[in-house]
């Protein structure tokens, strides 16, 4: 992605988490420690646990240091215990994990290590349907 991509995505990331009324949205940030977790593979295992989550939105994944970083959608809660399931559903043991708010000026997703979770849906998803129906006849 080249510079000018990036800082279009930090404006409209900074622009989405502003309400109309120009307040300024939070996000919930937790910080999870990961025991057993010691390959990517491991941290593949979480992120596809955080998918069945629907409010997680981005991921950063730290294998140096065994944690992880996820950001939620602007203002949905979420609890210690719902990472904990997680972790133990991928079959770790559930480690202590830190939630805080965030708020637009300390959200930068750009950064290098972040990933989106929620795939934006293709463009083209109403076209394939219909010609799908199409031939189904």
């Amino acid at each position: 992605m080249s510079a000018a991509g990036r800082m279009a995505l930090v404006l409209l990331v900074a622009l989405a988490v502003r309400t109309a009324a120009g307040e300024e949205v939070w996000r919930t940030r937790a910080v999870a420690k990961l025991y057993g977790v010691y390959s990517p593979r491991g941290f593949f295992n979480i992120v596809v646990r955080l998918k069945c989550l629907e409010s997680a939105e981005w991921v950063k994944l730290d294998l140096k240091r065994a944690q992880i970083t996820v950001d939620f959608e602007p203002g949905e809660e979420v609890s210690k215990e719902d990472l904990a399931r997680v972790q133990h559903e991928a079959g770790y043991r559930p480690g202590p994990v830190e939630l805080f708010r965030v708020t637009g000026e300390t959200v930068d997703h750009s950064a290098p290590g972040w990933m989106r979770l929620k795939s934006p849906p293709p463009k083209k998803t109403a076209q394939r349907v219909r010609m799908a129906r199409r031939q189904r006849g």
